[in-house]
């Protein structure tokens, strides 16, 4: 006897046939994707943890004041040898305690002088770390003419972006005094691979240039009594700002030739809030600090979270920020946050997203520029600030040298 199928069996069946289908073929389109996402994801963990050095300052004065940094697999002391000529290195620091992230302040240094260094393990057999580098402490003339390099949202999904191409681009710059990033160093504050990837794409700049860093909402930081803290990565590489009392503190300032150059903190989203008591401090000093630079012919102000964006205008930033930099007449107001390249000129002053530095940029094809937006980009891109005694140059390129955008502030 022939069995029979009622229709709601067929019916059962011909989707249950249609989902394997479509399940065969969604895997065997997504499985090349999937399969290039692990191996991205497991070439970041093969990074190294061990880093050779770099020099920062957050807080410190760089007309006679470095940090120099660096990291080792094993717990160790620290020895900076250093001198001002690379074949006498007839100075030295050392700090006994054993650890694996090393930070020895360099002090007493001559204003615009160029330093060379070497890192490791003092004692009968000294251990050398790395290779012999360089940096320039600050000028102490005001006419001093000096360039730096300025990026932002060098965080890679996965280890996948153009950070590595813009370090390569970098490091082709000739007398850089300093290379800042505007937050977001990284995409997972406390995972190690993607920290130890940020550091050695960076090692072909970092090995004669400075760093300033600023600290981003991917950056973060938990509370002490938060377990993660203890792997709060930023901290650890950058220290806290020296000038403050306060632990935890990453806001700090400093002078270069005729220019003040302040970093704020304002990260995450609850940074934003002008009634949280720490924001209503932080606010106080970049008052208190921009008023103390009126004597400079520039100032440059730089954090993370967007202002003015394509993307979308932070309105209760603006209403709490625009005023500051308004009254104390900041002549450069740079951040990133937004992962695409944007100069503003709102009230005849220049604030310039600045994206660009390797972050994915997934919203790019909704961004529109808005009324104040003097030039728009997405891609890879970094920046080139040149100044002289009453201007400032500034020129943006892709990695590979194509020019983007080009603006010039006066006195």
């Amino acid at each position: 006897m022939k069995e029979k199928f009622s229709y709601g069996e067929v019916f059962t069946r011909r989707n249950l046939l249609l989902f394997v289908r479509n399940l065969a073929l969604t895997i065997l389109i997504i499985s090349p994707l999937l399969v290039f996402l692990g191996m991205m994801a497991f070439t970041q963990t093969t990074y190294p943890d061990e880093k050779a050095p770099f020099v920062q300052w957050s807080g410190y004065n760089p007309q006679k004041e470095a940090v120099v940094a660096w990291e080792t697999d094993d717990k160790e002391s620290s020895t900076v040898w250093y001198g001002s000529e690379k074949d006498d290195l007839n100075l030295k620091e050392t700090d006994g305690d054993r650890v694996r992230i090393h930070r020895v302040v360099l002090t007493n240094l001559d204003p615009d002088t160029k330093y060379y260094y070497k890192v490791g393990k003092d004692g009968d057999d000294p251990i050398y770390r790395s290779s012999i580098q360089s940096f320039r402490t600050a000028p102490n003339s005001n006419s001093k003419k000096f360039d730096f390099l300025v990026y932002s949202d060098s965080q890679q999904f996965y280890g996948i972006g153009w950070h590595k191409r813009i370090c390569d681009a970098l490091s082709e710059h000739e007398d850089i005094s300093f290379v800042a990033v505007a937050g977001d160093l990284c995409q997972n504050w406390d995972y190690k691979p993607d920290w130890n990837q940020y550091f050695e794409e960076g090692s072909v700049f970092l090995k004669n240039t400075p760093l300033v860093p600023c600290m981003g909402n991917h950056d973060g930081y938990y509370p002490e009594d938060d377990p993660k803290a203890e792997k709060h990565w930023y901290e650890q590489y950058f220290g806290a700002t020296n000038t403050s009392s306060d632990p935890h503190t990453f806001y700090y300032a400093f002078n270069w030739s005729n220019v003040q150059f302040v970093v704020g903190e304002i990260a995450d989203t609850g940074d934003e809030n002008p009634e949280d008591p720490l924001n209503q401090k932080h606010d106080r000093w970049l008052n208190q600090t921009l008023a103390k630079g009126q004597d400079k012919t520039f100032r440059i102000l730089m954090f993370h979270r967007q202002l003015f964006s394509a993307e979308e205008d932070n309105s209760d930033l603006i209403e709490r920020i625009v005023p500051i930099v308004e009254k104390y007449n900041v002549s450069l107001v740079l951040y990133g946050h937004h992962h695409h390249y944007e100069r503003f000129l709102y009230n005849d002053l220049t604030y310039i997203c600045l994206g660009g530095g390797g972050g994915q940029q997934f919203g790019a094809y909704y961004f529109r520029p808005g009324e104040h937006s003097e030039c728009f980009s997405v891609g890879p891109s970094y920046t080139k600030i040149s100044v002289d005694a009453d201007k400032m140059g500034i020129k943006t390129y892709s990695p590979e040298g194509d020019l983007i955008d080009e603006s010039r502030i006066s006195s």
